[in-house]
């Protein structure tokens, strides 16, 4: 393949090790997990894997949002999804070698092997695999050289135990990797279970070439792996969390019922809720924040309200005070 010899001759990382890796594979069998034997996950079951989103569809299904309220909810959704699953890279800090780089997507060439990042500079997250901050083993490669000179993993070798290694998504989500160890393989005989396999905690492993360059196939003959760990934040007592405000002068006149606008952007829309004869409260309608602050029911006279206000999180205010029509 043309990619595969660009990458070659170019002495590029890709882990294709000569023989590829069969990424597909790697879940079928337990593997070693940094000394310890671990079974392979089980796959999440489409309830979980809809649990992330199922706040921000929700609230886009309910309401007409405006562009920037679809981004702060949007946001919002990611930054608990990077919570539970890890995070999308998109940027890579790497302060003791001076790293500063974009993080592009990479999956798999025709061969099984992991392809690798179109810009010398840029480093490659293999995307089939781990999210980094997700359990398991999230791999970053990087180029070590080019035709012009050296490449954004030049430096890679200087890692030491306790450096640190800084990912960010779109959203400014950021993990920060702790460096425990590093070795050199050939390139044909890498512990790819090690790299790439699952694992009981966040681990993110970054991989580049070194060793002498082997014209003869066109590629270096080792390949350096720095393995790492996220870094635990320092948990603190939880703490309450804050609901909106409740609207105010709630008012039912003739056919309408109307109320004061929460001021604060984080507030999304309203909920109305409307006596069923019983004293129990249903609701009957949902106003966008941008909307006018009204509800129009022909029998309003006939029906006591209370209406409350929803945030981009999907938190639900305490109920205003109620109104009845005269």
């Amino acid at each position: 393949m043309k990619r595969n010899s660009l990458f070659v001759a170019g002495g590029l990382i890709s882990i294709l090790l000569v023989g590829g890796y069969n990424y597909a594979a790697m879940n079928e069998t337990p593997s070693e997990e940094h000394g310890k034997t671990v079974e392979k996950p089980l796959s999440l079951s489409p309830e979980e894997e809809s649990s992330a989103s199922s706040t921000t569809n929700r609230l886009e299904k309910e309401f007409t949002l405006l562009k920037k309220e679809q981004e702060r909810v949007n946001k919002v959704e990611e930054k608990r999804e990077a919570e539970e699953k890890g995070i999308v890279p998109a940027r890579i800090q790497i302060p003791a070698i001076d790293v500063d780089a974009d993080v592009e997507k990479v999956g798999l060439l025709e061969s099984g092997a992991m392809d690798v990042p179109k810009k010398v500079n840029n480093v490659g997250w293999f995307e089939p695999g781990v999210r980094p901050g997700g359990k398991g083993n999230a791999v970053l490669a990087g180029h070590v050289d080019s035709k012009t000179g050296p490449a954004i993993f030049f430096n890679l070798k200087k890692l030491k135990a306790g450096d640190e290694i800084i990912l960010t998504d779109k959203y400014k989500n950021s993990l920060t990797f702790v460096v425990q160890d590093k070795e050199s393989y050939l390139r044909d005989d890498a512990p790819l279970q090690k790299i790439f396999g699952p694992a009981s905690e966040s681990y993110l492993n970054l991989i580049t070439c070194t060793g002498k360059f082997d014209r003869s196939v066109g590629t270096h003959q080792e390949r350096l792996v720095v393995y790492t760990k996220l870094k635990k934040a320092q948990t603190s007592p939880p703490t309450q969390m804050k609901l909106p405000d409740a609207p105010t002068n709630v008012k039912v006149s003739g056919s309408f019922v109307t109320w004061y606008a929460v001021r604060s952007d984080d507030v999304i829309g309203y909920r109305v809720y409307r006596d069923n004869g019983n004293g129990d409260f249903q609701q009957v309608a949902s106003i966008a924040a941008h909307q006018r602050k009204t509800y129009l029911d022909e029998e309003a006279s006939k029906h006591t309200y209370y209406v409350t206000a929803i945030d981009e999180n999907g938190n639900e205010s305490k109920p205003s005070a109620k109104a009845s029509g005269e």
